[in-house]
Order: C-alpha cells, then structure tokens, then sequence
C-alpha cells in the first residue's frame, strides 16, 4: 500500500508557496479544498485573502479554519486539501487560545496521520529571519521552526520557494 501524500511548502512572503501548493492539488484532485487559517481583521489583511481568492480557479472550496483544523482534516479525509498557512494558524493558536495550543497541535498531527488523501501544507519559513524584538515573535519564530520540522521530516514532498522557484528538498517534483 502505498503512502498518502503529504507535501509540505514553504518560503518566505510573497515567494510563490500558495500557488505551488495550489498547482500540487489540482495535479492530485479535481476539486481540491483549501483551508484558510487567517482571520478577517482589518482592510489590508482582508485584501490579501481576496486575491487569494481571485488567484484560485472556481472549482476549488475554501474552509476557513483560523483555530479547529483538526476539524477539518477529519471530516474531509478523503479529499484533497492545501492548509494555507500553517504559520498563520500558529499565530491564532498563540493569541488567541494560547493555554489550548498544545493540545490543538497534538490534534493536528494526529488528523494528520488519519488522513487518506493528499494533504499539502504551505508554511512560511521562520529559519531565515532576525530574532524578534519581543518574546511573543521569539516564541512564535521558535514554534513554528519547530512545527515546520516534525512536518518536514513525516513529508513525502518537500519544496521551499525562492522568488517564485521551487527546490524540492524532499521526493520528486512533481509540478
């Protein structure tokens, strides 16, 4: 039996991760889902999530999911599914609910290893930036490098992106 694909994408702003992950699924599936993790919060950010959208074709579904992606993982197990961004959903985890976020961590891996269809994960990559000025940054650059490696070493595929390139670190490229 072969492994469910579970590709992971990363890189810094603006470098292209989202549409390589979205080019990822729709070589894996007809109708690929997205899980949105941002919140709607203020006019810039929400301009940022509206080309998103604009930038995704019509078939796709989008779940917005800034806290319970577990959720989600589960109850479209057989589908195929892009995160976007799992940095995004870290910073929720420690805002907003930081006395749960272990606990929502451990229930992502485990829907993560429930799953039967290819999941793709797009997250940004904390490993080339400064230390942050404050602790919240320094804990949120030091989690989610953390994150970025458990997810990194269970991959199948692994691509970071540079300026719209991909490098794939880890299995085939396939896209």
């Amino acid at each position: 039996m072969s492994q469910t694909k579970l590709v992971l994408v990363t890189g810094g702003v603006k470098s292209g991760k989202s549409s390589l992950a979205c080019r990822c699924a729709d070589s894996f599936s007809e109708n690929p889902i997205l899980i949105a993790t941002a919140r709607r919060f203020d006019h810039e950010f929400n301009s940022r999530i509206q080309r998103h959208i604009e930038d995704r074709p019509a078939h796709w579904q989008t779940i917005e999911a800034p806290i319970n992606l577990a959720v989600h993982l589960d109850t479209q197990a057989d589908q195929t599914i892009v995160i976007d961004c799992i940095g995004v959903w870290l910073t929720n985890l420690l805002v907003e609910v930081p006395e749960q976020r272990n606990a929502k961590i451990d229930e992502f891996f485990e829907a993560l290893s429930r799953r039967t269809s290819p999941t793709i994960i797009v997250s940004n990559e904390s490993g080339f930036g400064v230390i942050g000025a404050d602790a919240l940054t320094r804990q949120f650059v030091d989690e989610l490098g953390l994150l970025n490696q458990t997810i990194a070493k269970q991959a199948t595929h692994f691509a970071t992106n540079f300026s719209g390139f991909p490098v794939w670190l880890k299995g085939n490229a396939f896209v």
